[in-house]
């Protein structure tokens, strides 16, 4: 999503520029089953500045805006249950990784310690029941 001020039934999103209104229509009606009214696109160029030495840095790359129009309101689909697990686990790896930069060579707290343990626990049993379930197709 790019920008909140759009009708209920239009969203918006940013997308390769080689992304032609056709594709976009396409891929949003086969794979998420969306009916789309009408696609428009917009093309940014790529930004550049300048650094203290007077060269030409890259600011950010170039891009197309879609704003797609719905023909029903859209509504942002619930967060699947493996996200949790994910962002949990990434929390936890972000401090310890953040006390390794920092130069600390001590581990963490016994209760930090605990939560990453079950949270690779976890992990583990779901990638071992997604190996499970590709077996048996």
């Amino acid at each position: 999503m790019v920008r909140a001020n759009l009708q209920p039934n239009q969203v918006a999103f940013r997308v390769p520029p080689k992304c032609n209104k056709f594709d976009i229509h396409s891929y949003l009606t086969n794979i998420y089953g969306v009916n789309v009214q009408e696609v428009r696109t917009m093309n940014y160029a790529t930004r550049y500045k300048k650094d203290r030495s007077g060269k030409l840095i890259k600011a950010s790359s170039a891009f197309k805006k879609a704003i797609v129009t719905l023909d029903n309101e859209f509504k942002w689909p619930s967060e699947p249950e493996w996200c949790e697990l994910d962002n949990e686990q990434h929390k936890v790896g972000t401090k310890a990784a953040g006390r390794k930069m920092k130069g600390w060579r001590f581990r963490g707290t016994p209760e930090e310690r605990a939560t990453q343990k079950d949270v690779n626990e976890r992990i583990q049993a779901r990638m071992e029941e997604s190996q499970k379930s590709q077996k048996k197709k």
